[in-house]
């Protein structure tokens, strides 16, 4: 595991940790935060092929993982992932609207980067009209004599 990996597991996990008073808010048992807590990182790491599987629940608890939308859990470890991935996916997309991003990965891009707006139909429409009527000889003296 390389030290890159490693600081996003803990700052991951860091987030974890300050998301526990949210889930606990929204209904969550004790035990299913002790347990997401306990094991983040270990579920992290098979889900991303740093850690193989080495059995048939951990090759399972992966299946259940990719398939989220649909899967039905067979066991509790693979229940509080995937309300764990549901509730993160919920928080996110509910804070789109805001213009604070407290996620320590994303929050040095910028949001509204110049060149990337769009114009309006009405600013198209006088770039195209503008210069229309003036041959490249009227425009370069008028520029000349300024």
């Amino acid at each position: 595991m390389t030290s890159g990996n490693k600081n996003q597991k803990e700052q991951l996990k860091e987030r974890l940790l300050k998301e526990v008073p949210e889930l606990e808010k929204s209904g969550w048992k004790k035990i299913h935060i002790d347990l997401l807590t306990k094991h983040f990182t270990f579920y992290y790491s098979l889900i991303n092929s740093e850690t193989p599987p080495q059995n048939d629940k951990h090759k399972q608890f992966i299946e259940t993982v990719k398939n989220w939308k649909t899967a039905k859990p067979k066991n509790v470890h693979e229940e509080i992932y995937l309300n764990y991935m549901k509730f993160f996916m919920k928080k996110n997309s509910d804070n789109k609207n805001k213009d604070k991003i407290e996620d320590p990965i994303w929050k040095n891009i910028p949001q509204n980067i110049p060149g990337t707006m769009q114009y309006s139909q009405e600013m198209i429409d006088k770039l195209n009209t503008e210069y229309e009527g003036e041959s490249w000889e009227d425009w370069y003296d008028d520029w000349k004599y300024r």
